[in-house]
């Protein structure tokens, strides 16, 4: 709010100098002043807030990069697993600039997630939108959480006691979900597809779609702009690899693979992420 503020000072000072300028003879030396102040201000503002930006992006940066190095390190049968939900929360905060509520809401109305449904949350990392969906479905629904971190889980837990809204949070893989099938009517899985080794990627979809109900939907949320100048500065698109770019066009292909026909995709409008949404028939 702060950096939006000081750029439209600027411009209205900008703005009033080439009033200024353009103004009779006498308002010339004025206008010739306010002009050379007004562009100060802009140029001093600007070098602060893109000094910031850049400066905070590159210890962001160095701070990943040494997190996962330190706890992404245990890739398996389960792939890569998260052990700092605090770090992690806080990561995503910076991510949506705070708006993290709206972006979990946002992926609840892709999901078409309404009252009185059963909901299974996949690499649910520390329960946000898991809790989300709780207070959607109401009494008469349920939500249940997977992730094969441990200490994600227990902050997911903390959360939902908390906010008093029940959610079954437990510990397991993706692509070994310890549930019947046809239990749930949508299954969502955000920002954790791209955690799963490749070889595994194939059937955890295929259990999501055994544990769906018919016309049940699973929701996919991974990165999708693979170019732009915000691609290419962005600090958490700096932290993957190219392939992770390409995330979503594969959670594509491997959906109508596993033998979902109808695959819609779209922008959920927050930074880079889009999302693939399909129905089981």
């Amino acid at each position: 709010m702060k950096v939006k503020s000081h750029l439209l000072l600027g411009a209205v000072l900008v703005a009033c100098a080439l009033v200024l300028v353009h103004w009779p003879s006498l308002w010339r030396p004025i206008g010739s002043v306010a002009a050379t102040a007004a562009a100060m201000y802009v140029g001093v503002a600007l070098a602060i807030h893109v000094g910031g930006v850049l400066a905070g992006g590159g210890v962001l940066i160095a701070a990943l990069r040494s997190h996962g190095r330190t706890h992404r390190d245990d890739r398996g049968a389960q792939g890569a697993t998260l052990h700092s939900p605090r770090f992690y929360d806080w990561l995503i905060a910076v991510y949506c600039f705070g708006r993290e509520g709206r972006m979990r809401e946002r992926m609840l109305d892709v999901a078409g997630v309404g009252a009185g449904e059963h909901v299974l949350d996949v690499g649910c990392g520390t329960g946000t939108l898991a809790v989300a969906a709780r207070r959607r479905v109401g009494a008469g629904g349920s939500v249940h959480g997977v992730d094969a971190s441990a200490e994600m889980i227990a902050r997911a837990r903390s959360k939902s006691a908390r906010g008093g809204l029940p959610v079954k949070f437990q510990i397991a893989a993706a692509q070994s979900l310890p549930f019947s099938d046809t239990t749930f009517d949508a299954v969502i899985c955000t920002l954790a597809f791209h955690h799963l080794p490749e070889d595994a990627r194939a059937a955890a979809l295929a259990e999501m779609r055994r544990v769906l109900k018919a016309e049940g939907r699973v929701l996919i949320v991974e990165f999708s702009q693979r170019d732009g100048a915000w691609a290419a500065i962005h600090p958490v698109a700096l932290l993957h690899s190219r392939k992770t770019w390409q995330m979503l066009d594969e959670a594509v292909a491997l959906l109508k693979r596993a033998g979902f026909a109808r695959v819609d995709t779209g922008p959920i409008g927050f930074g880079l992420l889009g999302y693939a949404l399909a129905r089981r028939d």
